[in-house]
């Protein structure tokens, strides 16, 4: 005897003239798109349950084919891209430098960090990257502006999203960093001079006034702007003397070629040349006109942006 396998099923209505009197629900079996998996409901919803932005019209000149050394090569215009990422405001993409960190763990730990005040949307994707929606833009401002964040002593790096992410990058180019300057001479203990001193490292945010207070003893703490696709800066130079720069959670340093990313028996720059440093200009990677604020313990840049 064969046994039955039971379905569900739902009936219709009495009153609908149809020619069958039950249907199977699928709804079960359809795939989830990716932005409902990031925005947690219906993309029907995000964009406010208009069908009529899901069919896009493609006019002359939006999409261009061609073949690139044999290799198909496909480009849409900006007008399609706009549509694509309608919605996408307020996404935020986050990455433990250092190491690996499951959904959920990272999901409870942005939230004690950050309490916002409505429901995140987040979402595993590629390489250890994560994708948060905020739906209230303070929240947002504050995971991007705040930091850094730290989890397990790794940076917690939290950047906005943009259609030049590269999933397939090991980590973010540019991300805020504690550094330290030890044994800093005490003539030397003056907001305006330590600030000084610490651009010549990057592009400062915050810095730890306790530390101009001498309140800690010898030792300068700030934050700046870190570019882990260039030499670290391991030591300046101030009125001939050498000065020591120390980096706080930034464990996978290699300590002979100076690059973040791996270690020193590890390091593919071993065998090379001598290393000719181009001065880039900060513009490329740090945006313009930022101001300092003075805000409780700290001094911030009240326009940070990664």
């Amino acid at each position: 005897m064969e046994q039955l396998i039971p379905k569900k099923v739902r009936f219709r209505d009495k009153e609908e003239d149809t020619s069958n009197d039950m249907m199977i629900d699928l709804s079960s079996d359809q795939p989830t798109p990716w932005r409902d998996k990031l925005f947690g409901h219906s993309s029907k919803d995000v964009f406010n349950g208009s069908e009529e932005k899901k069919v896009i019209d493609i006019l002359e000149g939006d999409i261009q084919k061609t073949f690139v050394n044999g290799v198909p090569f496909i480009t849409f215009s900006n007008r399609i891209h706009q549509i694509l990422i309608q919605g996408m405001d307020n996404t935020m993409i986050l990455k433990l430098l250092g190491c690996n960190i499951g959904f959920s763990v990272l999901q409870n730990k942005i939230h004690n960090m950050w309490k916002p005040s409505t429901r995140l949307h987040m979402m595993d994707i590629e390489n250890g990257y994560f994708l948060v929606k905020f739906q209230n833009k303070l929240d947002c401002k504050k995971a991007l502006f705040e930091g850094p964040w730290t989890i397990f002593g790794q940076y917690l790096t939290v950047q906005p999203w943009t259609l030049a992410f590269d999933p397939a990058q090991a980590f973010p180019s540019v991300v805020m960093a504690w550094i330290r300057f030890l044994g800093l001479p005490g003539y030397l203990y003056n907001c305006k001079i330590i600030t000084e001193i610490g651009e010549m490292v990057g592009k400062l945010v915050k810095l730890d006034m306790n530390t101009d207070s001498r309140a800690k003893g010898r030792f300068t703490r700030m934050v700046v702007y870190v570019n882990l696709e260039k030499l670290l800066v391991s030591q300046i130079l101030i009125n001939g003397r050498s000065q020591k720069v120390e980096y706080e959670s930034l464990s996978t340093i290699c300590f002979h070629c100076g690059r973040y990313g791996h270690v020193d028996n590890l390091c593919t720059f071993r065998n090379s040349g001598p290393t000719v440093e181009k001065k880039v200009d900060s513009s490329e990677t740090i945006p313009k006109n930022q101001n300092m604020v003075v805000e409780g313990s700290v001094k911030k840049d009240k326009n940070y942006k990664p």
